[in-house]
């Protein structure tokens, strides 16, 4: 692939995502991801800094059955660590957000957004913004009382939705690459066994993906 600003632009957002699965897979192991009890895409970029403000949220916290139930006794510096990564992992999907929409205007100001792909980007973006619905849905299932972590299943649909918008942009990447003609030159001389094999092969490894997600949701792999 050219190194120009469309690839540039491509590959940001690829390591970006990346870097946010690996964070967010922190934040699940180390029960950081109900520390924040709101969900403000705006406000919530400013962290408390005056003890005052800390205290609210630390008191907010308290409140919720992780902390009842889980953490009872939990200190101050002890919260101010799972908060600061839950605060580390939204900031990082605003940034996210954000090269991808300066990106797009940028590409199509300078009218470098190959034709008839306008609207593929355009529905990255649609789908990020999905996504954070979907990381909030996911949180709120933890603050409500009935249960001490979030549902299973909305971290394995927020996992997975993730790995979706990866695939995307790596197609594009492979697409755009050098070598495109070729790949898909020899993919159309494939036997189309081998074909659906791998086609096979890539939908399990998205079951594997999700199943992963709901056996940390529910710690079944400790259980087992």
């Amino acid at each position: 692939m050219k190194i120009n600003i469309f690839s540039i632009w491509l590959l940001s957002l690829m390591a970006l995502i990346c870097g946010i699965i690996l964070i967010g897979g922190y934040t699940r192991i180390s029960d950081s991801g109900l520390s924040i009890t709101e969900w403000k895409p705006i406000l919530g970029a400013f962290p408390p800094i005056s003890d005052q403000s800390w205290n609210i949220e630390f008191d907010k916290y308290k409140q919720i059955p992780e902390y009842i139930m889980q953490n009872s006794g939990m200190s101050l510096s002890e919260f101010k660590f799972i908060y600061w990564w839950e605060w580390g992992q939204r900031q990082l999907a605003r940034f996210i957000g954000f090269v991808w929409f300066v990106g797009l205007i940028v590409l199509l100001a300078k009218n470098k957004i190959p034709e008839r792909w306008t609207f593929y980007f355009f529905g990255i973006g649609l789908l990020g913004a999905l996504q954070a619905f979907l990381g909030w849905w996911m949180v709120s299932s933890g603050l409500d009382g009935q249960v001490v972590d979030v549902f299973s299943y909305r971290l394995a649909i927020h996992l997975t939705m993730a790995f979706i918008i990866l695939a995307l942009i790596f197609w594009a990447i492979l697409f755009h690459s050098e070598n495109s003609a070729k790949i898909f030159e020899s993919r159309r001389h494939r036997n189309k066994v081998s074909v659906n094999i791998l086609a096979g092969l890539g939908v399990l490894c998205y079951i594997q993906l999700a199943l992963g997600a709901l056996v940390a949701g529910i710690d079944a792999g400790r259980s087992y």
